[in-house]
């Protein structure tokens, strides 16, 4: 399973990538214009050639005001011992690359031992310190899963698979996370990815997968036994690995459609007001390879005739 790659997709959607910071890095979270996203997707690589495949870097602006910032975002599945110089190696060929500041971030899902490195990475000598870098660390495996299924956030709802879980009350937390998801408000294809995400690392047995079923069943409102089934029944068919990963992707590749499409129109409306109805539904039917290069060509419209140009040229 490419770990790195589901986690990556997974945080590529604008309303989970801020659901990650207001469950984990609140106090990060305030500091962020999530309406000023752009992922930076082209191939990056080590100081010695090698692929840097873990990563997500993001740029963004401080909220309420012009000054942009970067985000590394770093997965680590594999226990590191070298983890903190080689965020300090990304820190400063991203700063370099973009003359941006960087706020790095490792999230760790690997049940190893936890990160061994201290934090902030100092070098000291006698008579100073010539270097302090730091940086935040999600350790999900020493979180208790239990919290967080009863948290309303996309982001916490979908990791907790990754955290620890009581095994005495597995089912319960999973029937918990199913109820919680079900409880909330967002497009369908989030509440998929987030779902798809989840059944992905906990995965049940046919009986389990019976044994939810039942639990389901006795939930007294039938809108809400209807909106949970809709929601988790794809993903709780036993020993349907290869499904559930294919499932995920295109949950997540229409969740990035709709979420990229929806953040190129609030750019859109600030930059040349009030859109008409039929290019705000000719943007939502682009690819989302269209609507991402229609997010950097924005920059550059003065006008509505630009943006219908644009359209046009899509068609």
């Amino acid at each position: 399973m490419n770990h790195d790659a589901l986690f990556k997709l997974l945080l590529k959607t604008p309303s989970i990538l801020q659901g990650f910071f207001e469950a984990f890095l609140p106090a990060t979270s305030g500091l962020i214009d999530f309406g000023m996203l752009e992922f930076v997707d082209k191939e990056r690589f080590t100081i010695d050639g090698k692929k840097r495949t873990g990563d997500l870097l993001v740029k963004t602006r401080f909220h309420g005001q012009t000054a942009g910032f970067l985000i590394h975002l770093e997965h680590q599945a594999q226990p590191d011992c070298d983890l903190g110089r080689r965020m300090l190696e990304y820190f400063m060929l991203d700063w370099r690359a973009y003359d941006l500041p960087v706020y790095p971030i490792a999230v760790l899902s690997h049940k190893g031992p936890g990160f061994g490195s201290p934090i902030p990475l100092a070098v000291d000598f006698p008579n100073k310190r010539v270097l302090e870098f730091d940086f935040d660390v999600i350790d999900l495996p020493r979180l208790e899963g239990e919290s967080y299924v009863k948290m309303r956030n996309p982001a916490a709802l979908a990791l907790a698979a990754r955290m620890k879980f009581n095994k005495d009350n597995r089912m319960g937390l999973i029937s918990e996370f199913a109820l919680t998801l079900a409880q909330m408000t967002m497009p369908r294809a989030v509440h998929r990815m987030v779902a798809g995400f989840f059944f992905v690392y906990q995965q049940l047995s046919a009986a389990e997968a019976l044994q939810l079923r039942q639990e389901i069943g006795r939930i007294e409102s039938s809108e809400m036994r209807h909106r949970i089934m809709r929601l988790t029944n794809p993903w709780i068919e036993a020993g349907k690995q290869e499904g559930l990963q294919q499932g995920l992707h295109d949950g997540l590749a229409l969740g990035r459609q709709h979420e990229a499409a929806a953040l190129v129109l609030r750019q859109l409306t600030r930059r040349l007001g009030a859109l008409p109805s039929f290019q705000e539904k000719a943007i939502r039917k682009l690819q989302l390879s269209e609507i991402e290069a229609l997010g950097e060509a924005l920059l550059e419209f003065t006008s509505r005739a630009d943006l219908g140009r644009r359209l046009r040229r899509n068609r």
